[in-house]
């Protein structure tokens, strides 16, 4: 993917969005019991696709959330940042890019009290119909426990 086409990645999710959510209700303890819940998520770009901004009303858990995601020409690379309206704390970054319609995006975090390395995988080959997950590790890298999923529909 060329930094022309790097830029315009997140260009997929403008707009208007309804969000099938899937969140395990305990992380990091080996649970399969998920919570499941719908969304409504609004998508802007700016900076001719350079800046990615989403709102996302998670009504039914009683919350609000924000993702600002800034691109890099420079190392060819987006950051995203996570922000939710229960604390209004931004939470530490992910890094990454899209391979063709798979975007990976790593880093490093908090759950609780215990380090976790985090990966959101972004799957856009049908681009109405995109997949994020997001990943912990607990362990460096060994393992890694899938904790939310989201699944898009234009509405």
């Amino acid at each position: 993917m060329s930094a022309a086409t790097s830029r315009h990645a997140f260009d997929f999710n403008h707009g208007d969005w309804i969000v099938t959510n899937r969140r395990l209700k305990e992380r990091g303890v080996g649970s399969i019991d998920w919570d499941v819940f719908e969304a409504r998520q609004r998508s802007d770009l700016r900076l001719d696709g350079m800046c990615s901004l989403d709102e996302i009303d998670f009504a039914e858990q009683g919350f609000k959330g924000m993702t600002f995601r800034l691109y890099s020409p420079e190392r060819d690379e987006w950051t995203i940042w996570w922000i939710t309206d229960r604390d209004g704390a931004m939470q530490p970054p992910v890094m990454g890019r899209f391979e063709g319609t798979r975007g990976t995006f790593c880093g490093q975090d908090m759950d609780g009290d215990r380090p976790v390395q985090v990966v959101f995988d972004w799957q856009t080959a049908e681009a109405e119909a995109p997949r994020w997950s997001q990943a912990f590790s607990y362990d460096g890298g060994k393992s890694w426990e899938t904790n939310w999923i989201m699944e898009f529909r234009r509405p």
